[in-house]
């Protein structure tokens, strides 16, 4: 136990502090498991909306220094691609039979394109006049 006045106070404030960063890490816990809950349930809507929220509690938990600026960074990333996942997965529909293309007929239809450009290169090599003259050739020249 302290005996300095100034350290008594010093006792007191710190107690008082780890009891309010305990309090909003308790919060902040609170904020992820929901956002983690509505990702789970495979809600897109209120996770969008829930999204905002627990990130505004990560960047408020950063300025108090309760987490630090990199884990907050990861874990703000972390969210966001949950979320994405669970969009993507949401938006994809099942092929139908008639919508897919067997693998031919798409070769085929690439195969007049490269064709094209190859020729167009060729074209445009041949019509270039040589620039370079190997040195072997000039040395024998001399």
């Amino acid at each position: 136990m302290p005996n300095i006045k100034s350290a008594k106070k010093r006792v007191e404030v710190s107690a008082q502090n780890k009891q309010n960063n305990k309090a909003f890490k308790s919060e902040l816990a609170t904020g992820l498991k929901k956002y983690n809950a509505l990702i789970g349930a495979g809600d897109v809507a209120a996770a969008e909306k829930c999204l905002p929220e627990v990130v505004k509690l990560i960047d408020k938990s950063v300025t108090r220094g309760i987490i630090h600026k990199n884990k907050a960074d990861r874990k703000k990333a972390d969210l966001g691609t949950k979320l994405v996942k669970l969009q993507s997965s949401k938006s994809v529909k099942p092929a139908k039979a008639e919508d897919v293309k067997p693998a031919e007929t798409e070769a085929e239809e690439v195969k007049p394109a490269v064709k094209k450009r190859a020729t167009k290169k060729a074209e445009e090599v041949a019509e270039e006049p040589k620039k370079t003259v190997r040195k072997t050739a000039k040395k024998e020249q001399e």
